[in-house]
């Protein structure tokens, strides 16, 4: 692509809005200049870069704005003319865009005269691929044409837009992108232009147009996601408002995958990868049991069709591996070291245990088997079982977790159809626990903690890291173990009052923006929260969760992908990473299993049974859980202010323990 190159752009002063595979990136104004990345997408192409209203040949002065659910933003703006006798604005701009390529721009007179007024809309775009505006290259406008109803373009790669406008404009010129409208409006009286907005590879025919005459209908919806509709009340507002976002957020997200139609996977996130990947899809998956297993049994069908059958160097494949980063149409792009198989194996097994069934689980099983003899020769290749990206690489801590949870949960998978097999596994988990506790343990001035990795002499690198906070969620800590994790994690330098960092302040080089180390990423504390509060540290989890409650007004309930992890200080405000995804897959789904782990509630559906046994008094008040999932049936929960738990509802025949 040729055309300026320019820094990577920024985005997080955006509103983003997401209807997976379309989205909007809009300025607080509404106006898109084609700046950066606004825009209007559609499957990573920028359909339009500019979209400008301009009423009397100037700009409405903007008054408002804000994301309405996931896949929309509203702006409000007011125009006023020289000759005014009030400050009263006579006319008001009410303009939502949708992410699935609609616009409606109302203007509404409200002066006690009559107005007679231009309207205008100047359009324009490059089609630009994400991927290279991402880069910072960005083409020239693109000549347009004049079509039935609007403009159109159409790029030298073969793609095509049309933007078709109802009513028609009265006057449209190519050679400047405008349409335009000559409008009277009585006192009280409004008048409104809904524009269409469709673009694909040239010669697919679009869908056939619905309810507007000329303009091409949004594409058919993918129906309910794929979890419950849980719903969260809480004496605290603010996390039945985070769940909340959360759900809307994801639902923006949801994409269908070529090769499973009926099953729609949430894009790990928006602006930056708005597909399907491995590794987030397995957390997202994950993170979401709670709200039934019908995502969980998508993601491991998705991606067991693309486990690795073969030795690729170019890629990392191997004969067992899951892959990490899937590309446009669901592609294999990278496989990695043995995180995301470990991860696979362990959404299995949580996955059971939340009732996946066993004609869902059992076509599955010869992809576990090979999934697992990768697990087995990675950690076999090690005295210890220690596993390390790749032959003499790093080994790090959350890692060595992540193998272990991946090999109890293949202890108890193969416990009925392989006892052998199972037993070795409990012997891996087991020689890997022993060798971590010995290994990873180390301590500074400020107390105990585990080691990020050991390098590739086996040293310790000894870098306090909010990676630890995986460990207690794990089981490979003992509990003297999980406390001094806890301590940890909660002293001044990991726990900046926002979140956790993903590197203690006081570490050479420490930067609260740095993507790799000081900043804060929301799903990483959650899961630090799930897993202390589940190995008896519940106070140290509320703490940490606190501090995510304390930020999540600020981001509107739409937790970044990341954010500084500067400490909080009363009247100061946390800041978003200027390239975070947000909304993000991981941190819109990380809140559930932290509030369900708080709650006490542990499901074993082939047991039949039910434990729900709260840690603690709740810290932020009276909480209930209602409309959750266990094996396909509702669960609810309310865990009064004294950390008593009631059930209200459970699957008829399950056993409630405490």
């Amino acid at each position: 692509m040729t055309g300026t190159r320019t820094p990577h752009p920024l985005a997080h002063d955006a509103l983003i809005c997401v209807d997976a595979p379309g989205m909007a990136i809009c300025p607080l104004d509404g106006q898109l200049r084609g700046r950066g990345v606004q825009g209007l997408f559609h499957d990573g192409r920028r359909l339009l870069a500019r979209s400008l209203v301009t009423i009397g040949g100037s700009e409405p002065e903007p008054l408002s704005s804000h994301v309405v659910g996931s896949g929309a933003a509203r702006f409000l703006a007011i125009h006023r003319f020289v000759a005014d006798p009030t400050p009263d604005p006579v006319l008001v701009v009410d303009r939502t865009r949708q992410a699935d390529g609609r616009e409606r721009v109302v203007v509404r007179n409200t002066a006690t005269r009559p107005v007679r007024v231009p309207v205008e809309l100047t359009l324009g775009t490059d089609l630009a691929p994400l991927s290279e505006l991402r880069n910072g290259r960005r083409g020239p406008d693109l000549p347009a044409r004049v079509c039935p109803g609007g403009l159109s373009w159409a790029s030298s790669d073969g793609w095509g837009v049309r933007a078709v406008a109802a009513p028609a404009p009265e006057t449209a010129l190519a050679a400047s992108g405008l349409l335009r409208w000559d409008i009277t409006l009585e006192p009280a009286t409004s008048w409104t232009v809904e524009l269409r907005v469709t673009g694909e590879p040239r010669g697919v025919r679009t869908t056939a147009s619905v309810g507007l005459p000329g303009i091409p209908a949004p594409r058919a919806p993918l129906g309910p996601p794929p979890w419950s509709e849980a719903r969260v009340r809480c004496d605290d507002f603010r996390v039945a408002a985070w769940v909340r976002q959360s759900l809307m957020d994801l639902r923006g997200l949801l994409i269908a995958d070529p090769e499973h139609r009926t099953v729609p996977m949430p894009a790990a996130g928006a602006p930056w990868q708005l597909t399907p990947t491995g590794r987030d899809s397995l957390w997202t998956a994950r993170m979401l049991l709670p709200l039934g297993t019908r995502l969980a049994a998508g993601t491991l069908r998705m991606l067991a069709d693309r486990q690795g059958s073969r030795s690729d160097p170019a890629t990392g494949e191997e004969p067992g591996k899951i892959p990490h980063s899937l590309g446009p149409g669901g592609r294999v792009s990278r496989y990695d070291c043995v995180g995301s198989t470990a991860l696979y194996v362990t959404l299995l097994g949580e996955a059971r245990r939340w009732g996946l069934s066993d004609s869902e689980a059992e076509p599955l099983l010869p992809h576990l088997d090979r999934a697992l003899e990768h697990i087995a020769a990675t950690m076999d290749a090690d005295p210890d079982g220690i596993v390390r990206l790749g032959p003499g690489g790093p080994a790090p801590c959350e890692l060595q977790g992540q193998t272990y949870q991946a090999a109890c949960h293949a202890a108890v998978l193969l416990r009925e159809r392989a006892p052998e097999a199972a037993e070795q596994w409990d012997d891996r988990a087991r020689r890997l626990a022993t060798a971590f506790r010995e290994r990873f343990r180390t301590e500074d001035g400020a107390g105990v903690f585990y080691a990020a990795a050991l390098n590739a002499e086996g040293r310790p690198v000894a870098v306090p890291n909010s990676a630890m906070g995986q460990l207690p969620g794990t089981g490979i800590l003992d509990e003297d173990g999980c406390a001094d994790v806890a301590r940890r994690l909660l002293s001044p330098d990991l726990n900046c009052g926002w979140g956790l960092r993903g590197v203690g302040s006081r570490t050479v080089g420490y930067h609260p923006l740095a993507v790799r180390g000081g900043v804060v990423r929301a799903h990483e504390t959650c899961v630090a929260v799930a897993g202390l509060a589940a190995s008896g540290q519940a106070e140290a989890a509320y703490e940490l969760l606190s501090g995510l409650l304390e930020a999540a007004p600020y981001f509107g309930y739409r937790m970044p992908e990341m954010h500084a992890g500067e400490q909080r200080v009363a009247g100061h405000a946390p800041v978003a990473h200027p390239l975070a995804c947000r909304p993000l897959a991981r941190s819109a789904a990380a809140v559930l299993p932290a509030l369900v782990a708080l709650a006490g509630v542990r499901p074993d559906a082939p047991e039949e049974r039910v434990v729900v046994r709260p840690p603690t008094a709740p810290a932020f008040g009276e909480l209930e859980l209602a409309d959750l999932r266990i094996a396909g049936e509702a669960f609810t929960v309310r865990v009064n202010r004294q950390g008593q738990a009631v059930v209200e509802e459970a699957p008829e025949g399950f056993q409630l323990a405490e």
